[in-house]
């Protein structure tokens, strides 16, 4: 509203003072100042309220950790299902004699026909007094699935053999000659029973070499030269090769596979067993862990 002459006139409100109304320009301008100064408390306040989100952390936002005085240091809950204690290792014993071989069979034979290995991989050789787990390894030189153990489960189970944490004992069998046109399987565990007999010291590097140059099955396989050969590349010596087809270990080897392949619980080749007898031969070995095998026998319970 104005006056007549031009000038603005301001109604009388309740609380406000000044003339005809009017509130004086440094009144208006602390007044602002008021109103700006609490917006933009209400404006920060909002601000914290959202990003704690009331007292928390917002989804996204990293929290301050406390100071090191008001920590406490937590151990993880293991769990018992999974845990079980390792089997330690123990020294191979050194300065035993050299293992020896009875006419027509191997040294470290046993009674079931089987070839028991020290803890540096010779047969007849020392084994750890506190060595109690032991493993069987039945196989056959020309089955696929006995090279997939060796090549999968070879490496931990000889770094356990070594280790004095099993006593592993192998059984060479002619399992599947039928595999073959040569009666391949038979002639490569002869080779390996003569070693075993003969020149125990070198039987673990000839027994790798037949592994890794295992034939097809259906095929001829190897010859005997070609045997012979990787024997002597394993510095094998040339009176044990002398014997490969000298057949003095036939019966042996036949025996073994009769006692194997007859026996409970037998269904091919590999047939591993641990412990007391427990059967190794569904494991899932790609993804296996022998050593959680192993402490799991030393604990009582099956693998």
């Amino acid at each position: 509203m104005a006056d007549a002459g031009g000038n603005p006139t301001y109604l009388q409100e309740p609380g406000h003072t000044g003339k005809s109304g009017f509130v004086p320009w440094y009144q208006q301008a602390g007044a602002w100042v008021v109103i700006c100064a609490l917006t933009f408390a209400f404006a920060i306040a909002l601000v914290i309220l959202v990003r704690t989100g009331g007292g928390g952390t917002a989804s996204g936002a990293e929290s301050s950790p406390p100071p090191a005085s008001a920590r406490s240091e937590v151990a993880p809950t293991p769990d018992v299902e999974g845990d079980f204690a390792p089997v330690p290792a123990v020294a191979c014993p050194e300065g035993g004699e050299t293992p020896t071989a009875e006419a027509g069979q191997p040294a470290g034979a046993t009674e079931l026909g089987g070839i028991a290995l020290g803890c540096d991989g010779v047969p007849g050789g020392p084994v750890a007094d506190q060595t109690k787990i032991a493993v069987q390894v039945m196989s056959d030189y020309i089955c696929p699935y006995c090279q997939k153990f060796e090549q999968e489960i070879g490496p931990q189970l000889e770094q356990a053999m070594r280790a004095g944490q099993v006593k592993l004992t192998v059984y060479p069998m002619g399992y599947l000659d039928a595999y073959s046109t040569s009666e391949y399987s038979s002639r490569a565990a002869r080779a390996a029973v003569a070693v075993a007999a003969l020149d125990p010291a070198h039987y673990w590097a000839f027994d790798k070499l037949l592994w890794e140059n295992q034939p097809a099955e259906g095929g001829e396989g190897l010859s005997d030269e070609d045997i012979a050969a990787l024997a002597r590349q394993a510095e094998v010596a040339d009176q044990a090769i002398a014997q490969f087809t000298g057949g003095a270990y036939n019966n042996w080897v036949a025996n073994t596979t009769q006692v194997v392949t007859g026996s409970e619980g037998f269904q091919g080749t590999p047939w591993v067993l641990i412990g007391d007898g427990a059967n190794l031969y569904p494991w899932n070995w790609s993804s296996g862990d022998l050593q959680t095998a192993i402490a799991k026998v030393a604990a009582g319970q099956q693998p």
